[in-house]
């Protein structure tokens, strides 16, 4: 596949994916009802959990929506950079948080979006994010997510991965996610299934990048 062809393909699934949040997030506040529906107020108190009560003083939250675990992970977080690539999310997400002075905000693919020169983090959340962007055309751009994604961690940083799954087909799918953080090198500390009784269910997977080198 030539670069020129992998670059339309992966604007013309940015578009889309961009198109198909922006719709969603369109239809109501909270179209997820991440605040009522036990499934997500489940997912979130364990994602939560999983931290461990841990502070981090640099923390990446990728697809942060509208800034519902963003304003848990300030509970741990001294400063959250938080990036999502639905600009009506990202609204919502600023105004839930104005003034709290700790967040910044980018509007952006994770698949092309880079930190600024030398930041790493601490902690980098990825939650029901990986799945939009595994699609056949563009699985060249995915797949690269993984390397870049393990580059921005610091030495001993934690990652964790929170996506929906319904069935052992698409669980066996997110374990996926998790093995290619593992061939990287990231060492796996946590992992649970969060279930709230409904069809879908929840794989949460924390991981440890390796720790710094000895001098």
């Amino acid at each position: 596949m030539s670069a020129l062809w992998s670059s339309l393909m992966l604007a013309w699934h940015r578009r889309k994916t961009r198109g198909k949040m922006d719709r969603v997030f369109n239809r109501s506040q909270d179209p997820y009802r991440y605040e009522q529906n036990p499934y997500e107020k489940a997912r979130l108190a364990a994602m939560e959990s999983a931290l461990q009560g841990r502070g981090f003083d640099s923390a990446l939250e990728v697809g942060c929506a509208e800034g519902i675990f963003t304003e848990r992970l300030l509970r741990q977080a001294r400063e959250i950079v938080a990036v999502d690539i639905s600009p009506v999310a990202l609204e919502r997400a600023q105004r839930r948080l104005s003034g709290r002075g700790r967040v910044l905000w980018h509007e952006a693919d994770i698949r092309q979006w880079e930190p600024e020169a030398g930041r790493r983090f601490d902690l980098i959340v990825l939650g029901d994010v990986l799945y939009y962007l595994d699609k056949p055309l563009v699985r060249e751009a995915f797949e690269q997510v993984f390397p870049r994604v393990a580059s921005w961690l610091r030495p001993g940083a934690c990652l964790m991965l929170a996506h929906g799954f319904a069935g052992p087909v698409e669980r066996e799918h997110r374990e996926g996610f998790r093995r290619r953080f593992q061939s990287l090198g990231l060492s796996l500390t946590h992992e649970s299934a969060v279930d709230a009784g409904g069809p879908v269910s929840c794989l949460i997977s924390v991981l440890s990048a390796p720790p710094p080198q000895s001098q």
